[in-house]
């Protein structure tokens, strides 16, 4: 007797708000997990902001009140401010969780073959360009199969015996291997993506080479881990400066040629503004990693990896307010 119930909609609501505030105050304070010490010869690891944070936390705030779909714990997001190149600042949400980054993964795999051909390990003849293009642009799988392929110098279509796996996971991991020696630690890129039935070597592989069980062994990426692998290539040390603007050309973005960028990032800045990026959607994520240079030179990198089921302009208007902000027009 006395007090009236809480309703269920009123509690889910408050649950909510306490999600989002806790994130918004412990994400900045959480150090970088899987990104290690400044590696010699790449530029420092963005450092937490706490004025960036406080940007990026009502950016977030703000639209989210706007998209009722979308939950706190479905939402990742890492901003790089790379206003002071050599003093680079850092701001997320979510940032450090990792999720499945669907075809997000394709721009790890272009930088790896571009590692390659900077060795001598390989030709980027036009063939490859054209199956880079594929991967990169209309985000073809069947084209992914093909690169990874070639990097991996496999094909995962038959079971294998326990000492034939050992050698075909190696090799499938040498992308991972070459992200380690960036300093990049939590992204997992040794998989193809599927639009397509798996075949049981593939499936073997995902198991982590159990022949039945979940799927332990996917790829994997944090918002924060992708933001970072897009400094370097705005930074022009992923590969070499050549191949790293073969890489920015291949990823450029431009709404009136790709319409269905425009609830991405590219949707969201303002005309003359140039955008790097890599989608990936599936039923259950909608992302998008990229580097965006404004009119006035000023380059940021933002990433949103959105779970579940939501679609929405979320990412776009993040980009709008973001660009807004660095611009000095803050809404």
């Amino acid at each position: 007797m006395g007090k009236r119930p809480v309703s269920r909609r009123r509690s889910a609501v408050w649950n909510r708000i306490v999600l989002v505030v806790c994130s918004l105050i412990f994400g900045a304070l959480w150090p970088a997990p899987g990104v290690t010490a400044d590696t010699p010869g790449l530029p420092p690891q963005p450092l937490p902001s706490e004025e960036l944070q406080q940007v990026l936390d009502r950016t977030v705030a703000r639209n989210l009140q706007n998209q009722t779909c979308l939950s706190p714990e479905n939402l990742h997001v890492a901003l790089i401010d790379l206003a002071a190149p050599h003093r680079p600042k850092l701001a997320h949400f979510n940032g450090h969780q990792p999720v499945y980054p669907s075809s997000v993964i394709k721009m790890v795999y272009m930088g790896y073959v571009y590692q390659l051909a900077s060795t001598g390990k390989l030709k980027i003849t036009p063939e490859v360009y054209q199956k880079l293009h594929q991967m990169i642009h209309p985000s073809s799988n069947t084209a992914t199969y093909w690169i990874v392929d070639l990097w991996s110098g496999t094909s995962g279509d038959e079971l294998r015996s326990p000492e034939a796996y050992k050698e075909f996971a190696h090799k499938r991991n040498a992308c991972n291997r070459w992200l380690r020696s960036l300093g990049i630690d939590v992204i997992n890129a040794c998989q193809k993506t599927w639009g397509s039935p798996i075949p049981p070597g593939e499936r073997q592989f995902l198991r982590n080479g159990t022949p039945s069980g979940p799927w332990l062994n996917r790829n994997a990426m944090t918002a924060a881990a992708a933001a970072r692998f897009l400094q370097l290539l705005a930074q022009n040390v992923l590969v070499n400066k050549e191949s790293c603007d073969a890489m920015r050309e291949l990823m450029e973005r431009d709404i009136r040629k790709q319409a269905y960028q425009r609830m991405r990032i590219a949707g969201g800045v303002p005309s003359g503004a140039k955008v790097f990026s890599k989608t990936g959607t599936t039923s259950d994520t909608f992302h998008d990693a990229g580097m965006v240079v404004l009119p006035d030179g000023r380059t940021f990198i933002l990433t949103v990896f959105i779970t579940g089921p939501c679609r929405t302009a979320f990412i776009r208007d993040v980009a709008n307010d973001l660009s807004a902000h660095f611009m000095g027009h803050t809404p």
